[in-house]
């Protein structure tokens, strides 16, 4: 058996890296490898976590305090290194910043496989600390590990263009079961029903954690001119944050609460993408974010912002700059309705069957 130990910062639901995680963790031989997950921030109720889904899979999840600038935090860090000493097999680290104080715990207690996964293109949404991660980063090009990414975008970030070039950066995409997203027109009046719309209603969605990277403040005020446009259209905000309030304030001075639906942490996606028209993401950075692949997957037309990879593409995704106004999004907004949806993304680089094999080979070789 191999057992693997994902280190990442929370089992949220909320947690995008923890969706992905989760997507493979299902998907994988669990007769063969195991999980194991090291987190920092523990959820306040079971209902906003993985954990129990995690403890049936056969997985643990344990918890240290957050390093700072305390050495007890990098002690316990170390302690727990030294209780599991020689239980796994693989470190998964997807807290990159931290990847040179792990690579020395890796090199300590002889865990044999170090891997780094980037997940981003960019440090942090947060000045002070893209500064201190771009820092704690720069020794990461030249460690021996095995180097994963979302897209070749999120690859050349952190790892640079030689490794990429080199091929020595596997591309691991976030995969999702794409059956499971499919669009149902029945699933599509039952869920319109129960949020109480009408069929003639247009609903245009968000997925994502309330944080400045998925730029909700800009959001709103593309809603507030499609209202113009479309003056009954409806929007559903999915997911939580520290930003949530400040954004549910806003869409109250700018006069369109009303029409928004702020639905919080959500397991019911693939019904709530059926109950959708078009989907945004006006995100100020990216990696590949799951949230999209599952749009694509449904059919949805997307309007996105030009920081998404554009690796895989269609005529049903329109990528615009986030230096276009308001205006100019509401704009691509109602060209993308009028396109309607599409049969749907079918692409074996997102399929979580495919994906999960190459991850398999990863631990086992």
């Amino acid at each position: 058996m191999i057992k693997v130990l994902h280190f990442v910062s929370t089992p949220s639901i909320s947690s995008g890296v923890m969706s992905v995680i989760m997507n493979y963790y299902r998907h994988i031989d669990r007769s063969r490898i195991q999980f194991g997950f090291l987190c920092f921030l523990r959820c306040r109720n079971e209902e906003e976590s993985y954990e129990r889904e995690i403890r049936a899979l056969g997985g643990v999840v344990s918890y240290v305090s957050k390093p700072r600038s305390s050495i007890a935090s990098i002690r316990q860090l170390a302690s727990f290194f030294r209780e599991h000493n020689g239980e796994y097999q693989w470190l998964h680290n997807h807290e990159v910043y931290l990847s040179f104080f792990l690579k020395l715990l890796v090199i300590y207690y002889k865990i044999p496989g170090f891997i780094i996964h980037s997940h981003a293109t960019r440090y942090s949404d947060r000045l002070p600390y893209s500064i201190r991660n771009h820092v704690f980063c720069s020794t990461i090009r030249f460690m021996n590990c095995e180097r994963l990414a979302c897209s070749k975008e999120a690859g050349r970030f952190l790892f640079g263009d030689g490794a990429a070039d080199r091929g020595n950066v596997q591309l691991l995409y976030n995969a999702v079961d794409i059956p499971h997203f499919r669009f149902h027109s029945e699933r599509r009046r039952t869920s319109r029903n129960k949020l109480g719309f009408s069929d003639g209603d247009i609903v245009l969605g968000h997925i994502g954690r309330f944080t400045r990277q998925k730029n909700h403040q800009f959001l709103m005020n593309i809603f507030h001119v499609f209202l113009n446009y479309e003056p009954n259209a409806k929007l559903l905000c999915i997911g939580d944050g520290r930003l949530r309030e400040q954004t549910e304030q806003k869409a109250r001075r700018l006069g369109i609460w009303e029409h928004i639906r702020f639905l919080g942490l959500r397991s019911d996606v693939a019904d709530l993408l059926d109950a959708m028209d078009i989907f945004l993401l006006p995100s100020l950075f990216e990696g590949y974010p799951v949230s999209f692949v599952e749009a694509c997957c449904n059919g949805l037309p997307c309007v996105v912002s030009d920081t998404f990879s554009s690796e895989w593409d269609c005529g049903h995704v329109c990528r615009i700059s986030l230096k276009r106004s308001p205006e100019e999004w509401a704009q691509k907004v109602l060209e993308g309705i009028r396109k309607g949806r599409w049969a749907g993304m079918e692409s074996q680089l997102f399929d979580i069957n495919q994906q999960a094999k190459k991850l398999e080979v990863v631990y086992l070789k």
